[in-house]
């Protein structure tokens, strides 16, 4: 029996151990510590992050190191062709989430390829203990593959929930309250330090040409990526922006121009439920019943996005009724996200 040689790619020295899996007939090349992988989808933020902070967590109890990993769209995949085609506003995100995770001595790993072939190298050369992901929609396929990988593998896998209650409505509960009560638990806090892994950064994917020549009369809030132009759109949206103007949107264009940042996960959907819950309740009462209206309609927008079994079968929104109260009500109107929103 041959072997492979396995190229451990790591700037910093680390010990590592041979395990032997003779079931298999494999070996491993690992990190007497291992990993805890926090693999980004559609979640490019570390603020409102369970995974993350599952990781962190998981690593501070057990020991080891958390690797941030991002797999690029592979264009040969056809679940991924619709998110590769716009690769700048991709970029753009992934910018930001690089930065955010740099502030906590942190680096986001970017691989491209299939991502349970990735994931798969990984473990092999350095021992994953535990993956951790958000599922990004009801059937999401990828998940579930993932999950096959890691039981097959003995990695503990959690994918954890961004968009919609886990819990079914209870009695005479509807889901639309059981969704308000799961977007009014409080918010994750950032990690301010990651204790991260280092494997090899990967290659930084590069802007498409279309992209170094957009046009400049188009509208920034529509072509603009990141979680920081996601958050400009939606402070001047709800009013909240330090010396803005009131905008004159429409809760239809604005939920339009927050949607793409919103599916990216640069902002979750309940930090923007949050706030846009505290500027309505402001705005009424302020008296500003043309903001507050606006504000609504806009609100009645978000559980689409998290396909609600009830909205499936008429193609419309379920009709917002009272929110509940946000848990941090001091919190709605800043996001706790500081003025970068990092």
């Amino acid at each position: 029996m041959t072997f492979k040689h396995l190229k451990i790619e790591s700037d910093r020295p680390q010990p590592h151990v041979i395990v032997v899996d003779r079931l298999n007939h494999m070996f491993y090349i690992c990190s007497m510590t291992g990993l805890h992988v926090t693999w980004f989808r559609q979640d490019l933020r570390v603020h409102d992050h369970a995974a993350l902070r599952a990781a962190c967590q998981a690593a501070a109890r057990e020991g080891g190191q958390v690797l941030a990993l991002f797999v690029w769209p592979n264009p040969a995949c056809a679940e991924e062709k619709a998110r590769s085609s716009n690769d700048a506003f991709l970029l753009q995100a992934l910018t930001d989430l690089r930065g955010a995770l740099s502030q906590r001595e942190a680096i986001l790993h970017v691989r491209q390829g299939d991502a349970l072939d990735i994931l798969s190298g990984l473990h092999t050369q350095h021992r994953i203990l535990s993956l951790h992901t958000h599922q990004v929609r009801p059937s999401d396929p990828l998940a579930h593959q993932a999950e096959a990988w890691a039981l097959r593998a003995g990695v503990r896998f959690h994918c954890h929930q961004q968009f919609r209650p886990d819990i079914p409505p209870r009695g005479h509960e509807s889901w639309q309250t059981v969704w308000e009560r799961f977007m009014a638990r409080p918010r994750h806090e950032a990690p301010d330090i990651i204790p991260s892994a280092n494997v090899g950064i990967g290659r930084w994917p590069e802007a498409p040409a279309t992209a170094q020549h957009t046009d400049s009369k188009q509208d920034p809030d529509l072509s603009s990526g990141g979680r920081k132009q996601a958050i400009v759109v939606l402070r001047r949206f709800l009013g909240t922006a330090v010396n803005s103007t009131p905008s004159t949107q429409s809760g239809q264009e604005a939920f339009a121009v927050l949607r793409p940042h919103l599916e990216l996960g640069t902002v979750s959907l309940r930090e923007v439920w949050q706030a846009a819950v505290g500027a309505h309740q402001q705005a009424l009462k302020s008296g500003l019943d043309i903001r507050a209206a606006a504000i609504a309609s806009f609100l009645q927008l978000l559980p689409s996005l998290s396909e609600a079994p009830a909205s499936a079968s008429t193609g419309r929104a379920p009709r917002l009724s009272r929110p509940s109260q946000p848990a941090d009500p001091g919190q709605q109107l800043s996001l706790g996200l500081g003025e970068t929103g990092q």
